[in-house]
């Protein structure tokens, strides 16, 4: 037995269709449905599956057109489509997928064209897997950590006979400044970040609270405009590649944020997105997966 029902206003886990009977025994063993006493509800993304499949006896035609008109449905059923195939028992949940293979992990679908903020990413359990679907209907899966960068360079100079400039700052001083600023000729330059750390000036720039954060954690900073984020962050040393690509993140598209993420991925750096969340800056590590 089946039954249909998609009632506007109705909590997600209402929505769905019905199957009971031998049928719902066969579907339940293989991971499909909700219990509901002696039969299961499917949620709309795996019914259209099974009938797309020929299977539990549903009509193609009728599931698909109740479950197109549902808010979402299309970028969620790529993603599940793409994960059954390959291979991933799933949980439907309200927001996300909770797929069972290698490892488990919850899945939460988005369209190529939405944006995304900080706050979204740490608010869900971490870890979790960015399922974006773009519009070929591609689906490329990105695993977001939690972070904590840490390195083995506390130094922190002084700095002698500044001058201000327009956008930096200026030393004629000789004294040794490790790896803050740059040699140029007879002088030495700062950016104002690395000014503002040097000499404990106070400033409310969100991007200085995360540099501060980072150098206080022992890494050295940099700046990372060739590679269209923030900073590149060092470990230990700057005779050693780049271990990260930080990017200070309020709200970008995920166009920006894929970007990023191939950049970073490309050049064999970490990319972590940083915002300061209160008194702390937070860190989310965020990387191509192959699932």
């Amino acid at each position: 037995m089946q039954t249909f029902f998609n009632v506007p206003g109705y909590p997600a886990e209402m929505q769905g269709i019905r199957v009971c009977g031998r049928e719902a025994d066969r579907l339940r063993s293989k991971g499909y449905g909700r219990n509901d006493g002696r039969c299961i509800v499917l949620s709309y993304e795996e019914a259209v599956y099974l009938a797309e499949q020929g299977t539990a006896g549903l009509n193609f035609e009728k599931v698909f057109r109740e479950a197109i008109s549902i808010p979402g449905f299309d970028t969620r059923f790529f993603v599940y489509r793409d994960l059954r195939s390959r291979g991933y028992v799933l949980s439907v949940r309200e927001d996300c997928f909770f797929g069972k293979k290698s490892f488990g992990m919850c899945f939460y679908p988005h369209s190529d064209e939405e944006w995304v903020s900080f706050e979204m990413l740490v608010a869900r359990e971490l870890p979790h897997i960015m399922a974006v679907v773009d519009g070929d209907g591609d689906v490329t899966y990105y695993m977001v950590e939690r972070a904590e960068p840490e390195g083995e360079c506390h130094e922190r100079p002084g700095v002698e006979d500044v001058i201000m400039g327009e956008k930096r700052v200026f030393s004629l001083g000789r004294g040794d400044t490790g790896t803050f600023g740059r040699n140029e000729g007879r002088f030495r330059h700062f950016s104002m970040n690395e000014y503002y750390y040097l000499t404990g000036t106070r400033s409310e720039n969100e991007i200085y609270a995360v540099y501060e954060d980072l150098r206080s954690r022992g890494l050295i900073v940099k700046s990372g405009f060739k590679y269209g984020t923030h900073f590149r962050v060092y470990e230990r040393s700057m005779e050693e590649h780049a271990r990260y690509l930080v990017h200070v993140l309020s709200e970008e598209s995920m166009l920006q944020v894929s970007r990023a993420i191939r950049v970073a991925h490309g050049v064999r750096k970490t990319l972590l997105l940083a915002k300061k969340c209160g008194s702390e800056v937070k860190y989310i590590a965020i990387s191509w997966l192959r699932p």
